[in-house]
């Protein structure tokens, strides 16, 4: 019984047969100006393979010749015999092999030079006709700095103190040495923002003074006692650290008033440690809050002094919007903005983005529009699509280190707000020390 590769055998040798005997030359003229087509051509066409594979089956050792088959290269008639045998057949199909390769060589050579040709027409007439290079040559326009007269234009400078967490104590060891907190440290933190805000507002500021700066206390100041572990390791409770926290911010707002000649407006707004109570509540949100008793004792402070230039606002519902050079901001903690969890590596952000899209529906539907949002909460510094979260005073904490959240550096927002863009400047005040661990050291 006849094999399929003996059958495939025969196949072959009878087709370059019948196509020889038809009239096809041995080896053809493809690349000439009359090209011919060879016998393996024609009798690749009629058994549709290529003709690289029907030279492979009458080559040495090819399949016709593993099965005991040669191609008779004698027409009928004797006017064409073959001559050498296999030696002769390997010639012929080595000379057709160069032949080819020749050809093909040629024309990628004609391919190329007409493409280089066309390219060099291309940039010709794209430079000459079209736009007209060589004959015009370029004649920029003169730009010049448009610098608003003095005294007008002023920006707002919006300073940011939020989850201060006054109390708390992150054991340095406890973290591995990357953070440390405590009453001292919390104390000197807090120096250096207000010391920072000086140098940034006066010898690092360009343009008019401010015009005014609004200060404000967003929340989580205390640390409080809402968690078991919280009133363990507390340096202070609640009240004596509503007292000792009085006095740096009395200390850090008459540092203001004596570097800037502008008023000041102190913004308050509560958040979910300083509450009073052992669980969130709705009802007397901002009343029932160590944060707003915060203000209440700055206000009182600086009435009973006479001072002019310094005001207090502490809304009721627990959210402040204030316009402020013509635009919208809303300032709210962030522990109340409809949306709760961070979404994989996205982190707090998923979660500030949503809560953010959330506020500005619900004040849209009170014909408010929010121009930007002012949040903490979250303890990350980042500026999203609606607005601003600010960071912390403590940095990473053992709990956020039990979580395995990224460590945050301690650090809190200073904006500005411009009568034309909102928000205009934007400094992230770091306020931690190398002492303090090694968060706020460089990489060796």
């Amino acid at each position: 019984m006849q094999s399929a590769n003996e059958r495939i055998a025969w196949e072959t040798k009878q087709a370059v047969e019948a196509a020889y005997a038809a009239g096809a030359p041995k080896l053809g003229a493809i690349g000439s100006h009359n090209p011919t087509k060879s016998a393996m051509q024609v009798a690749a066409d009629a058994l549709g393979i290529s003709v690289r594979t029907v030279r492979d089956r009458c080559s040495a050792n090819g399949l016709l010749e593993r099965h005991k088959l040669k191609i008779n290269w004698e027409k009928p008639g004797g006017d064409s015999p073959s001559v050498g045998g296999d030696i002769l057949h390997e010639v012929d199909i080595a000379e057709e092999r160069a032949r080819q390769a020749t050809n093909d060589e040629l024309h990628k050579l004609r391919s190329q030079v007409k493409s280089f040709h066309r390219e060099a027409m291309t940039e010709d007439i794209v430079r000459e006709k079209l736009m007209g290079l060589a004959a015009e040559p370029l004649r920029p326009p003169s730009w010049s700095i448009k610098r608003t007269a003095k005294g007008k234009a002023q920006e707002a400078v919006i300073l940011l103190l939020s989850d201060l967490q006054w109390g708390e104590v992150v054991n340095l060891d406890a973290m591995g040495g990357r953070n440390s907190y405590n009453q001292e440290i919390a104390g000197r933190r807090l120096q250096r923002y207000f010391s920072h805000v000086c140098e940034l507002g006066t010898e690092h500021w360009v343009g008019p003074p401010p015009a005014v700066i609004y200060l404000w206390l967003g929340g989580d100041l205390i640390s409080g006692e809402i968690h078991e572990e919280l009133a363990k390791t507390n340096d202070l409770l609640a009240i004596p650290a509503v007292r000792d926290l009085s006095t740096h911010l009395i200390s850090g707002f008459d540092l203001l008033l004596k570097t800037f000649k502008c008023d000041i407006r102190v913004v308050s707004t509560p958040g979910n440690h300083g509450r009073t109570t052992k669980k969130p509540e709705s009802k007397d949100y901002a009343i029932n809050s160590y944060d707003t008793l915060v203000t209440w004792m700055l206000e009182r402070w600086y009435m009973a002094r006479g001072g002019k230039r310094i005001s207090f606002s502490a809304p009721r519902s627990g959210d402040a919007l204030v316009t402020i050079n013509g635009w919208n901001v809303l300032f709210t903690h962030g522990d109340r903005i409809g949306s709760k969890g961070a979404q994989g590596f996205i982190g707090p952000a998923a979660t500030a983005a949503r809560g953010m899209k959330k506020l500005v529906q619900d004040y849209v539907s009170e014909g408010a529009v929010l121009d930007m949002i002012v949040m903490g909460h979250l303890h990350s510094g980042m500026e999203l699509e609606e607005g601003f979260v600010n960071p912390s005073l403590v940095g990473p904490s053992e709990y956020s280190r039990s979580g395995r959240m990224k460590s945050k550096p301690a650090a809190q927002w200073m904006l500005t707000v411009h009568p034309r863009r909102c928000p205009a400047r934007r400094w992230l005040v770091d306020v931690g020390a190398p002492e303090e661990g090694s968060l706020y050291k460089p990489r060796s």
